[in-house]
C-alpha cells in the first residue's frame, strides 16, 4: 500500500510538472493579452488592474455586501444562509468585466490561471479546506460554450491550494433561467433544489468556486445540497460580484485578438 501511495504521488508530481511546462510553453508562444487594453502579458495588465474596484470592508461574510458593523447582514440572517463564508475580491465592473467576458464568451480558456490568481487574493492565508468543487454549469450553456469556465477556474484554485478538485460530486438536476434575468425575490426560488451531492461528505471542508456572483443564491443552493450530505464547512470563492441590476452578458462582441 505504501509503495502504491508513493507511486501515485510520483505520478501526480510528474503530471503537474508536465502541465506547468505546457503552460509555460503556451504562454511563451501565445502570450495572453490584457482584456482591457490588449497589451500582451496577462489577463489584465498592471495599469488596468490598478483601476479595478475592490469590494469594500467590512462586509457581510455570506454575501459580501458592505456593513457598518458585525459580519452578517440582516438579509442573510433572515434567509438563514448555510454558506459559511463567501470570498470575492472585485466588483464586476471594468476591467474585471472585460476579462470575464473574454474567458466565458470568447473561448479564452487560458485566462483561467490569471483569473484564479486574482480571485484567490480574497482568501485568508490560513484557510484550510479538504476539496475544491466547481459550481455545475447548466447543461445547455456548457454545450453552447463547449466548456465550463467555472471548472477551469476551480482547477487552478485547487492547484494553488494543493487540494483535490472534485467536479463529479455536485450535479445540477435541472437547467434554470439565468439568475441575472430575475428579480432578487425570485432568485432563491429559481435555484432551490437545483443541485444534489452524490455521496456522503461527513466532516468535509469544501470550497465552492464560481466566476461571478450577484446575490449568492446559486452558491447558497449548492451549499445546502452539500450540507445535506454532511459537509462540515462550505465556503465559496468568486472573482467578482455584480450589481444586482447588471445583466451578465457582453456589452459587445469580444475582440477576436484578445
Amino acid at each position: 500500500m505504501q509503495g502504491g501511495a508513493v507511486l501515485r504521488a510520483g505520478t501526480r508530481s510528474a503530471a503537474d510538472g508536465l502541465r506547468t511546462a505546457g503552460r509555460a510553453l503556451a504562454a511563451a508562444l501565445f502570450p495572453p493579452r490584457c482584456a482591457a487594453c490588449g497589451r500582451p502579458g496577462a489577463a489584465l495588465c498592471q495599469p488596468c488592474l490598478a483601476t479595478a474596484t475592490r469590494l469594500p470592508h467590512p462586509q457581510c461574510r455570506q454575501c459580501t455586501r458592505p456593513l457598518t458593523y458585525g459580519d452578517q447582514c440582516a438579509r442573510c440572517r433572515l434567509e438563514q444562509r448555510r454558506i459559511e463564508h463567501l470570498y470575492v475580491p472585485y466588483a464586476y465592473t471594468p476591467p474585471i468585466l472585460q476579462a470575464v467576458h473574454r474567458f466565458k464568451y470568447a473561448n479564452k480558456r487560458y485566462l483561467a490561471a490569471d483569473l484564479a490568481t486574482l480571485a484567490m487574493s480574497a482568501l485568508p492565508s490560513d484557510l484550510q479546506v479538504d476539496v475544491v468543487i466547481p459550481v455545475p454549469l447548466a447543461a445547455s450553456r456548457e454545450r453552447q460554450r463547449g466548456y465550463n469556465q467555472g471548472q477551469l477556474l476551480a482547477a487552478e484554485v485547487a492547484r494553488h491550494l494543493d487540494r483535490p478538485l472534485d467536479g463529479n460530486v455536485l450535479i445540477r438536476l435541472r437547467d434554470t433561467p439565468p439568475q441575472t434575468s430575475l428579480p432578487r425575490a425570485r432568485r432563491l426560488d429559481n435555484v432551490r433544489g437545483a443541485f444534489r451531492a452524490l455521496r456522503k461528505l461527513s466532516g468535509t471542508r469544501i470550497l465552492l468556486v464560481d466566476d461571478v456572483t450577484t446575490t449568492g443564491a446559486t452558491l447558497e443552493a449548492a451549499t445546502r445540497a452539500l450540507r445535506r450530505r454532511g459537509a462540515a464547512w462550505v465556503g465559496a470563492l468568486a472573482l467578482a460580484r455584480t450589481p444586482e441590476e447588471r445583466s451578465d452578458v457582453p456589452l459587445s462582441p469580444p475582440d477576436s485578438h484578445l
